[in-house]
Formats: C-alpha cells, sequence, structure tokens
C-alpha cells in the first residue's frame, strides 16, 4: 500500500511528484497539508491532525469523515499522519511540502520520517531533489556527475558506498561529526549499505 503525504508547507512543481500521486493508493494531509492540496488541485483521501491549521474554505470542500482529528499535543500532525497511515496498512510513502516552512519545523519532521523509517520505505520529494531513508541496501542509478549527499542523523555504522566519487568501505557517520555533503555519481548503479543505523540519501535532480 502507497501513500503521497502532503504537509502544511511549500510544494514542489507537480512535475516532480506527479508519478507519485498518480501511483498512490491513499493521499493523506498532515493537518494544513489539505489546504496545499487543494490548491494544487489534488483531491485528498484523508486529512489528520489537531485540525487548526485547516481553512474554512477547506472544510466547506471536502466532507466530514474525511477529517481525522487526533488533537495530541505529545505529537506533531505528521507523526499522527504516520500513525495514521501505518493503521492503513501503508508500507511505503512519499512526502511533499516537507520545505519551505520555519527551520526547526524542517528538522523535525526529518527526525520524526528518521524515526518510522524502519517501519516505512519513506521518499522526500522537493524541487531541487529526492530523498531516501536507508536502513540496509540502497541502489540506484543516475546521471554521471549527478550530486548525492548522504547525512545520518545519529550514528551510522558499516556503511558501504560504490559508484561515488567518494567511496567508503566500513565507513561511520555522525550527526554534526562528519557528512557526505555534495559527492557525485561515477558509475552505475550506486550501491549504498548501512550496517547499523540509518542513513539519508539526497539525490539532487539533474540539470
Amino acid at each position: 500500500m502507497f501513500a503521497l503525504i502532503i504537509l502544511n508547507a511549500l510544494l514542489p512543481p507537480k512535475s516532480k511528484y506527479q508519478y507519485f500521486l498518480e501511483q498512490a493508493d491513499l493521499i493523506l494531509c498532515a493537518d494544513g497539508g489539505g489546504n496545499r492540496a487543494l490548491e494544487a488541485g489534488i483531491d485528498p483521501d484523508y486529512v489528520i491532525g489537531d485540525l487548526d491549521s485547516v481553512t474554512m474554505q477547506t472544510r466547506e470542500r471536502l466532507p466530514k469523515e474525511r477529517f481525522i482529528h487526533k488533537p495530541s499535543q505529545f505529537a506533531t500532525d505528521l507523526e499522527k499522519t504516520l500513525q495514521f497511515a501505518l493503521g492503513k496498512q501503508v508500507t511505503t510513502i512519499t512526502v511533499i511540502g516537507l520545505i519551505g516552512d520555519r527551520l526547526d519545523h524542517q528538522i523535525c519532521n526529518l527526525n520524526i520520517l528518521e524515526k518510522f523509517s524502519d517501519r516505512l520505505s519513506i521518499t522526500t520529494v522537493d524541487d531541487f531533489g529526492s530523498g531516501n531513508f536507508v536502513n540496509d541496501t540502497y541502489r540506484f542509478s543516475g546521471e554521471i556527475g549527478q550530486q548525492v549527499s548522504i547525512f545520518a542523523f545519529r550514528k551510522a555504522e558499516g556503511i558501504i558506498v560504490r559508484g561515488l566519487k567518494y567511496p567508503l568501505e566500513n565507513g561511520t557517520m555522525e550527526w554534526a561529526v562528519n557528512d557526505g555533503l555534495s559527492n557525485e555519481i561515477v558509475s552505475n548503479p550506486v550501491e549504498i549499505k548501512v550496517e547499523k543505523g540509518t542513513l539519508f540519501v539526497y539525490n539532487v535532480w539533474p540539470g
């Protein structure tokens, strides 16, 4: 089961996420993400959260049963939406609307996604590229010279990177210690493995 999740921030051009929109079994919006969806001409299946950011226009345009009110202040609207997705047997998600809002919100959202990455296959899409959380093996192909960045939000060990300009063999990455900003594809397929922990692999759109 695949879900497209829309957050309450600037959405990338529809061309960047059209494929995921067409493939989605469910379209889920985190609170004010429902406003963003309708503005983009997207009809969401559910809007989840404390609903304090949902406009009156959005409430009037969608049936009441599509609003899932979860008022707890001990979880963010994204976290509530991810829990709801798991309850719907979703296994794979793509998240849009992740950037363009307050920096603290963006950092928090990435941390929450990392926390759920052991239960969900997660892709993020924005104006400039796509990101994937990796806790085992990730293989992909891209254009030679395309930039790829790798980060660990905690500590990741036993990292193997092949196909990039700066490879790794049994490496370690840790937040605020080291990172892999703007590496480059030199051969395909690229292979990234991690033995312990989780990596965030960001592919910059070519061109």
